[in-house]
């Protein structure tokens, strides 16, 4: 593209202006810059447009602020005496230019805009400027043989119609041409055309052929994320197919997803202890029974039952205690994420509730342990999402992907039925809801399409707004959230989300169970406690003691009876009954045998309630520990499900973009051309191409092919991650580089780390200018098989031409564009005086002829669109052929320098190569067709002075 600033003044310059802002507003022509140079260097008055192509105007320094580069300095001058050219102002902003781009070295053209018939003028010379005729004829193609000459007007509104597309084509102005047509392509340099008072003759001719309308067709079915997804080729070269049903597919997947990585999610509960039945051997049983009656009856009952009663450990008393009957208690019964408070409850509301358990517990030393990170799960989720688009799957013995019939590979018909994106959420804030629910802001009402926790959350407090305000926009929102929410169901992302909410609901109500067991075990403890052994203890003391002493007293009475049987001296009265020794003995084995056989009685009696207690004590304990231990791991579990669930949201949100938006969220469209109605002369001529419905879709699918390559979406995963890596690396934000390899372990939603950080960071402004698709689709239609297939789609052109729409084959629309197919090789005999056509002036000069042609190999954002522009140019010639004055007076007195001229030429032999070449090729008359001599626009030798008697009043 070359850099042009336009210097112009006068109405014809003005009218030119006009028509070329007109082009570029309309998209055919790339940016310029205009100046009335009669005006102070200081106004403001360039006329440029800024970077969406919107005019303005402002002074030359802020034109030229952030330029960079030589410009191309064009004057344009109208040769019109009422307005004649000012070389002092016109020097004077040429300075001030090239004061402003030192180090540039700007390049100075002055085209002069010629009219038939030609005026005796004053062409001022100027020094340094290249110059540069533009010879009054129009005729379609350089082949053309139906001519017409450019008249002159008042107003010059005819001659700017004509010069402006001109003006286009030989400065380089129409879309995507590289370069301007006055340089030449190998070199660079700047035409010469002689000293100041020398000029080329020059005409140019433009087509176009606008394929922007049916590229950004092609480029919707090729990009447009919403369409079906394509079959890329597999690494056995065979191609994925589209599944018949997608719901029963992801289902598959999210199953086979648990089956291998579910167990990780929730600990093994430890049941509770019950009364148990012992089987011990009968001695056994009454060796124990009589060593506790002994150790009872020797020593003190209260010791034994302090012994045996057991305590339940205080720090799991102390952890109970907190936990269970707290000042701070937040404890809510939820069933199926139901609370009973009639709200379901966030991610956070869950996180908030379970970190109080797990701090509880740290605070009397439960081991929790360092929650796993479950990258495995997330790796095999990374697949299987990824698989589910393009085919690609890691070879695993314990894992086959679904085939269909063929055994080829089963992937969803659309990307999102694996993983939708973000740019799907549901947006439903209502005013009312910041008074219903507490809702603050529209983030807080915006659910991801792979976020069912957040959807039941949102649908309680939809369905409480509704119910409590009778609005029927919210009734309405209220319908349009269950169509959300039923469309995404069954993707295979929503269906993960709803395995994890699951499991969390599972470990939640474990949580609940055991804390509601411990709060009964613990009042069940409190029955224990209101018991008073001691006292007990005690009596069954006095009463051991008390048998004690009548057995002491029958002993004595036995000894006694012994001793008075043997003397009865000692009796107390005469018929006093006494035993001999043999019956002492017996009595006192005998009492011994009965004192020990009551007191084992009453032992055993006191023995067995204190027994029961103690057992049922000890089993209260037991499973007050028991449901400790069963509260921290399900509050573990919720822990570690509540972090995989922030992991599981984060890789959604980038899988998500990976699969919508595989070269980048940023639309990319053709720009398009809005073809003039009118205005155009037939040396430029816009085309429109036009495609059938079917050869759309067939071009999509033949380019889609070639886009998307097997691995696509994983290629667009690591793509995308090494693109934010970039960014945050610029910006001096994240860990730095991390590679996709490392973020299967990483924490999720709200954690600071890199996989936390992409996923929130996926719509930051640093990301919209991700666009990879131009380049992209440049590299497939540069292809050269690719292009001609492409370009056999493209066989038809509609265009208007004299306010009639046409349609034509592109190869008749560009017909006569090519020097190779009769291209004439001479101007217009008009153009010049009479003695400068007749020197030879008139003829092309064939090194200094220019073909520019745009196409799918050029940097363009239409690239399916053609231009062809030709510029010719003359030879070398003076300015004296330009004006008729000149050609009256040799006419009149032949001069010396008209004989020096034409010293050298043989007169017969010039006049008949002329002839002969109008004989070759004729010009058109716009006339009496028939007559050869009054054809004022030939390519012949001119036997008369021109007459423009006989030119239709059109022209």
């Amino acid at each position: 593209m070359t850099n042009v600033l336009f210097f112009g003044h006068g109405a014809t310059a003005d009218e030119i202006r006009s028509r070329l802002f007109d082009l570029r507003a309309v998209g055919l022509l790339d940016n310029f810059m205009w100046v009335d140079y009669t005006h102070p260097t200081s106004a403001a008055v360039v006329r440029s447009f800024d970077a969406e192509g919107t005019p303005r105007i402002s002074t030359l320094d802020d034109a030229l602020h952030r330029h960079e580069g030589d410009i191309l300095l064009v004057v344009l001058d109208s040769m019109d005496e009422a307005q004649p050219l000012q070389p002092e102002a016109l020097s004077q902003w040429a300075a001030a230019v090239d004061s402003r781009i030192v180090q540039a070295s700007n390049q100075r053209v002055r085209l002069l805009l010629s009219a038939l018939p030609l005026r005796n003028v004053h062409i001022e010379p100027l020094q340094v400027w290249e110059n540069l005729v533009l010879s009054p004829e129009e005729g379609g193609t350089p082949s053309s043989t139906r001519i017409r000459p450019i008249p002159r007007t008042e107003d010059g509104f005819e001659l700017a119609q004509f010069a402006a597309p001109a003006v286009a084509s030989i400065f380089g102005l129409w879309r995507g041409m590289p370069q301007a047509a006055v340089f030449d392509p190998d070199t660079g340099r700047l035409m010469e055309t002689g000293n100041r008072e020398n000029f080329r003759l020059v005409r140019a001719f433009h087509r176009t052929i606008d394929a922007s309308a049916v590229e950004n067709a092609v480029k919707d079915r090729v990009f447009n994320p919403n369409h079906r997804l394509p079959r890329p080729q597999l690494h056995n070269n065979s191609h994925a197919e589209r599944v018949a049903d997608p719901a029963k597919l992801t289902q598959y997947y999210s199953d086979t997803l648990f089956a291998m990585h579910g167990s990780s999610l929730l600990s093994p509960e430890i049941p509770l202890e019950s009364p148990k039945t012992q089987k011990v051997s009968a001695w056994a049983a009454l060796r124990d029974n009589l060593r506790l009656y002994w150790a009872t009856v020797i020593g003190k009952p209260q010791d034994w039952v302090n012994n045996h009663r057991g305590a339940v450990n205080s720090a799991t008393a102390g952890f109970l205690q907190d936990l269970l009957y707290g000042k701070n208690s937040n404890m809510e019964v939820v069933l199926d994420g139901h609370s009973g408070k009639g709200n379901a409850m966030s991610i956070q509301q869950m996180q908030q509730k379970n970190q109080r358990t797990l701090a509880e517990a740290q605070k009397v030393q439960f081991d929790i342990g360092q929650a796993p990170q479950l990258s495995g799960m997330w790796e095999a989720y990374h697949d299987f999402a990824l698989g589910l688009v393009d085919g690609q799957w890691k070879e695993d013995a314990n894992f086959t992907p679904q085939k269909g019939s063929q055994q080829e590979v089963l992937i969803v018909q659309y990307g999102q039925q694996s993983v939708p994106d973000m740019s799907k959420s549901f947006r439903g804030f209502h005013p009312l809801m910041h008074r219903t629910v507490g809702y603050n802001n529209e983030s807080e009402a915006q659910v991801a399409p792979f976020d069912p926790i957040a959807a039941e959350k949102f649908a309680a407090d939809l369905d409480w707004t509704s119910q409590v305000t009778q609005n029927t926009e919210v009734n309405r929102k209220k319908q349009e959230f269950a169509a959300w929410r039923n469309q995404n169901q069954n993707t295979f992302a929503w269906k993960v989300g709803t395995g994890l909410a699951q499991r969390l609901g599972v470990a939640r109500q474990r949580v609940d169970l055991y804390e509601t067991e411990a709060r009964r075990l613990r009042e069940e403890e409190k029955g224990f406690a209101v018991r008073d052994f001691n006292d007990e203890n005690r009596r069954l003391t006095n009463k051991l003691r008390a048998s004690w002493g009548i057995l002491t007293l029958v002993l004595v009475v036995l000894f006694y009876m012994c001793l008075a049987n043997y003397n009865p001296d000692v009796k107390i009265w005469d018929g006093m009954l006494t035993f001999d020794w043999r019956w002492t003995t017996f009595g006192v084995i005998l009492s011994i045998i009965l004192f020990l056989l009551l007191t084992w009685l009453m032992f055993t009696k006191a023995q067995r309630e204190i027994f029961d207690y103690v057992q049922r004590q000890k089993l209260n304990h037991q499973n007050q520990e028991i449901a400790a231990r069963n509260i921290v791991s399900a509050a573990a579990d919720v822990d570690r499900i509540l972090n995989a669930y922030s992991q599981f949201l984060s890789w959604s949100a980038i899988l998500g973009r990976a699969i919508y938006a595989p070269f980048g969220l940023k639309s990319t469209t053709s720009d398009h051309l809005r073809t003039p109605e009118s205005g155009l002369p037939d040396n430029a001529r816009i085309g429109q191409a036009q495609v059938s419905e079917d050869e759309t879709n067939r071009m999509a699918e033949e380019i889609r092919s070639q886009v998307y390559l097997r691995d696509w979406a994983h290629k667009s995963l690591r793509s995308l991650v090494d693109y934010m890596n970039s960014v945050f690396e610029r910006n001096q934000a994240g860990q730095g580089s991390v590679q996709l390899s490392a973020m299967w372990g990483m924490r999720g939603e709200n954690s600071n780390t890199q996989l936390d950080l992409i996923a929130r960071n996926l719509d930051h402004p640093l990301m919209a200018s991700r666009d990879e698709k131009p380049q992209v689709w440049h590299n497939v239609i540069t292809n050269p098989r690719m292009a001609g297939r492409l370009q056999h789609y493209l066989s038809s052109v509609t265009f208007l031409d004299e306010n009639r729409r046409q349609t034509q084959s592109t190869e008749q629309f560009m017909a006569g564009m090519s020097q190779e197919k009769g291209a004439m090789q001479a101007f217009s005999n008009e153009a010049l005086t009479t003695l400068g056509a007749s020197a030879g002036y008139t003829e092309i000069d064939p090194d200094y002829t220019r073909t520019i042609e745009v196409d799918s190999n050029t940097e363009l954002t239409s690239q399916l669109s053609r231009s062809l522009t030709v510029v010719q140019f003359g030879r070398i010639t003076d300015f004296k052929y330009l004006v008729p004055k000149e050609e009256r007076l040799q006419e009149a007195v032949p001069s010396a320098f008209f004989e020096d001229t034409l010293s050298d030429l043989d007169d017969t032999d010039h006049i008949d190569s002329f002839n002969n070449a109008s004989q070759v090729q004729p010009g058109s008359s716009f006339g009496n067709e028939t007559s050869n001599t009054a054809n004022p626009f030939g390519f012949g030798q001119s036997q008369q002075p021109p007459s423009l008697d006989d030119l239709d009043d059109t022209f």
